[in-house]
């Protein structure tokens, strides 16, 4: 009895398929080694930075771990023993910053009930002060009677070093922009109200646009045209979150191309330290090919410093 010529065809179509299909798997792993190798394989910095800009944030402050932070944590209650006397967000952290070398300070404001800028971080006074209450909501000859070093502690509350120290140290931001007319602040708007930006514009206004032109505020697009509207040289020295979302595709492209739009690149693009290992082509290939888009690169450190 005679065979059919092909007696079993299907068998060849999975066969050329099961070829295919190896086919693909080998070129897409390929292409995902030489792309991981591109972007992650050690490589130096060429051509070399020649300067770095260092911004200190709330000045020289007390440091705390940065595990399982929730938006309420009271990060007063988890500081590490203390190494300096300097708190956050005052005259004498500020000046110690610039001391210890940085270019520009960060800052950090609320609104007063008698419309003034209180520098300080916290929605409420809750946790570092020895008072309750939302902070916009004071005014500022009561937060000048506060101990704004009152809740900080290293031991699980077995002692507070900076209790009765703190006392009158929360400042204004125009005590800020009189005690250092010559320097750079990055100025971070805590809350959402168009009164903030305002007083800001107002205060600005009192000093020199020299001085003006060295305070950078970092908020919403909205809000940031209504104090420039006012302070044309106010500058913005990161983008929103919201910007910075619509440039990653450009970011991850100028690691390839050395470009970006005059958009996505008119702004510095930051990084929290924590997200380095993770960022393509960090360091060498991300930062020569940002010093070819014209792109400044912050990196964010908020370890512990002995």
């Amino acid at each position: 009895m005679r065979h059919p010529a092909n007696p079993h065809p299907h068998r060849k179509f999975w066969y050329r398929l099961h070829k295919i299909f190896l086919f693909i798997l080998a070129s897409v792993t390929t292409f995902i080694l030489v792309l991981a190798l591109y972007l992650f394989w050690p490589r130096p910095l060429s051509p070399y930075a020649e300067s770095f800009t260092l911004i200190a944030h709330r000045g020289v402050s007390q440091t705390f771990p940065l595990d399982n932070l929730e938006n309420d944590t009271c990060t007063a209650e988890i500081i590490y023993p203390p190494t300096h006397p300097y708190l956050e967000n005052t005259i004498l952290s500020i000046q110690a910053a610039f001391d210890y070398g940085a270019d520009i300070v960060e800052i950090d404001v609320h609104p007063t009930t008698d419309n003034q800028l209180a520098v300080f971080h916290d929605w409420t006074v809750d946790c570092r002060t020895n008072n309750q209450g939302i902070t916009h909501e004071q005014n500022m000859a009561t937060l000048k009677q506060l101990d704004i070093g009152y809740g900080y502690t290293a031991d699980g509350g077995q002692t507070f070093p900076f209790r009765g120290k703190g006392i009158g140290l929360m400042p204004t931001f125009n005590e800020v922009m009189e005690a250092f007319p010559d320097r750079r602040f990055l100025v971070d708007q805590k809350d959402t109200f168009e009164k903030t930006v305002k007083l800001l514009a107002e205060s600005l206004l009192k000093h020199s646009p020299q001085q003006r032109r060295n305070i950078h505020l970092f908020s919403t697009e909205n809000r940031y045209a209504i104090a420039k509207a006012t302070v044309p040289e106010l500058q913005k020295l990161f983008p929103t979150r919201k910007e910075a979302k619509a440039c990653i595709p450009q970011y991850l492209s100028m690691v390839f191309s050395g470009e970006i739009s005059k958009v996505c690149g008119q702004y510095a693009l930051g990084i929290p330290s924590k997200l380095l290992p993770y960022v393509p082509g960090w360091p060498g290939l991300l930062l020569t090919r940002a010093q070819e888009a014209n792109l400044k690169v912050y990196v964010g450190f908020a370890e512990k410093v002995n």
